[in-house]
C-alpha cells in the first residue's frame, strides 16, 4: 500500500486501498471519491475496531483457546496416591531389618544337628493379607488389578529406592531379599494392601476390609 503523505494526501485511495477497505467491512467504496488519507484513516479505524472486537474477557482475545488440563486417569490417581503411602512401606521394612533371628531344618526330619541348614531371617514373621469388597463394584475391582499390576514393578522400584545399594546387595547375600521381605513379609505386605484398600474407600467402593493370616 502506498505511503501517505503531505504531497499525496489529497489523491485519490489507491486500488489497493479501495480492496482493503472491502475486504474488512465488505462494502465496495470504488465510488466515494475517497482520497488516500481519508481511506487511510478508515482502514486504521476499521481494523482497530476489528481488533477490539475480538478482546474478551481480561483483555484476551475471544479467539485464544485456552487448555484445560485433563482430568488424570484412574491409574494415574492410584499412582500418585500409593507414591505416597509407599514411605510406609519402605519405613516398615527398615524397622522389620532390625529384628533378626536364625531358621533351621526341621528337628523332627532332620535328627542330626550336624546335618541340619541354618538361614538368616529377619522381620515379623510371614504372612498374606487380602482385600475383601463388595465383589459387585467395578471399581473395586478395577483398583485390585491396579494394584497387582503395579505391586512388583512401579512399587517395588520405589520401595528398593528406599534402601542403599550395600543394604540391597547384603540382604541377597544372606539369601534374604528384600523383594521377597516386600511380598512375604507380615506387616510389609499388610501396609501395602491396606493403603490399597485406603484408596478403594476413598473411591467409595463398600464394604472394604483387610484380612490377614500368618503362619
Amino acid at each position: 500500500m502506498r505511503y501517505v503523505n503531505e504531497t499525496n494526501a489529497n489523491k485519490a485511495a489507491t486500488k489497493k486501498q479501495l480492496w482493503a477497505l472491502y475486504c474488512i467491512t465488505k462494502k465496495d467504496y470504488r465510488n466515494e471519491n475517497l482520497t488516500m488519507q481519508q481511506a487511510s484513516e478508515m482502514i486504521e479505524k476499521f481494523n482497530a475496531a476489528k481488533v477490539v472486537g475480538n478482546i474478551g474477557v481480561n483483555n484476551m482475545p475471544t479467539t485464544t483457546k485456552v487448555a484445560i488440563p485433563k482430568k488424570p486417569s484412574l491409574e494415574q490417581e492410584f499412582i500418585s496416591y500409593m507414591t505416597e503411602r509407599m514411605q510406609g512401606v519402605i519405613a516398615t521394612c527398615k524397622d522389620a531389618i532390625k529384628i533378626k533371628s536364625v531358621v533351621e531344618d526341621d528337628k523332627k526330619i532332620f535328627t542330626d544337628a550336624s546335618k541340619r541348614n541354618k538361614y538368616a531371617f529377619f522381620g515379623f514373621g510371614c504372612g498374606i493379607s487380602i482385600i475383601k469388597f463388595d465383589k459387585r463394584s467395578k471399581l473395586g475391582k478395577t483398583i485390585l488389578e491396579l494394584g497387582a499390576k503395579h505391586r512388583n514393578t512401579t512399587f517395588l522400584q520405589m520401595f528398593l529406592k528406599g534402601f542403599t545399594k550395600e543394604q540391597i546387595n547384603y540382604f541377597h547375600k544372606v539369601g534374604f531379599p528384600l523383594e521377597a521381605m516386600y511380598n512375604q513379609d507380615i506387616r510389609i505386605s499388610g501396609n501395602f494392601e491396606n493403603a490399597v484398600a485406603d484408596f478403594m474407600r476413598s473411591k467409595g467402593v463398600k464394604n472394604v476390609h483387610v484380612h490377614t493370616y500368618y503362619d
